[in-house]
């Protein structure tokens, strides 16, 4: 398997400015937060002295940003995804749900598509209580170890094929599912339609997730809310996830019937 953006042998390198740009940017990975100029250099195939100067000017631009003496993913690049059309009727119909829910629930819930290979978190609210434990909009969140990468795991079977997730799975928790376990835990997402995980991605936290369907039925993402494992009841936050997941499946109908300009 080859690390995303890394350039293999026989590959024509591009000798334009975008070209390489394209490169850098393509250089981060799944489980990549950051990465230093060495590795990007290594990934790439440019020159040292090159990627530093258009690091320099990917941060300039908001494209990078900062992290000591590495570099991460910027939030102009994840300002731009939330551009498309789709990304942004299914975030205009499912933000009021989502405020209403992380309310009455109290918890941090969020909203993640399927994007390219990955799984893309496109909203995040939480209460002050645990605004600082949720993910942060942009960020790709784990297939393996949370409710809504294993929902989607369980859905989209060909888009993620198992073979290609778990050589890239990390065991963050004594409960984290292994390769052996995580088969079995699919075929029972299928069967009963929600995920659930209990400490798999940290200890102390649980999550459960639901499907959020169009009006075809398709799966457009994972709607799912983190808790504190002390006092949580799974069967509650079920509940109120389904009925926000019939909401935003409604409210995405009357978008598309009405086509309002967003």
């Amino acid at each position: 398997m080859t690390t995303a953006g890394t350039v293999r042998e026989g590959d024509e390198r591009p000798n334009s400015v975008l070209g390489k740009v394209s490169l850098i940017l393509s250089a981060f990975g799944d489980d990549d937060f950051s990465l230093g100029l060495a590795e990007l250099r290594d990934r790439t195939g440019i020159a040292k002295a090159t990627v530093h100067r258009l690091c320099q000017e990917l941060v300039a631009t908001d494209f990078l940003e900062r992290d000591g003496c590495n570099y991460r993913l910027g939030v102009r690049l994840y300002a731009m995804g939330l551009r498309s059309p789709h990304q942004r009727i299914l975030r205009a119909a499912a933000r009021p749900v989502i405020e209403g829910l992380a309310q009455s629930l109290d918890n941090a819930v969020i909203l993640a598509i399927p994007h390219d290979c990955e799984l893309l978190c496109v909203e995040n609210l939480g209460t002050h209580r645990n605004q600082a434990r949720s993910t942060a909009d942009g960020r790709r969140l784990e297939l393996h170890s949370t409710a809504a990468g294993k929902l989607t795991l369980a859905l989209l079977p060909e888009r993620y094929p198992l073979a290609s997730v778990l050589p890239l799975a990390v065991r963050r928790t004594p409960h984290t599912l292994g390769p052996a376990q995580l088969p079995g835990e699919l075929g029972r997402i299928r069967e009963q339609g929600y995920a659930v995980e209990v400490e798999e991605k940290r200890l102390g936290y649980l999550a459960v997730a639901v499907p959020v369907r169009g009006r075809d039925d398709t799966y457009l993402g994972a709607l799912s809310v983190i808790a504190p494992t002390a006092g949580s009841r799974i069967t509650r936050l079920l509940t109120a996830l389904t009925r926000a997941s019939g909401v935003i499946t409604t409210r995405l109908a009357r978008y598309d019937s009405l086509r309002v300009p967003l």
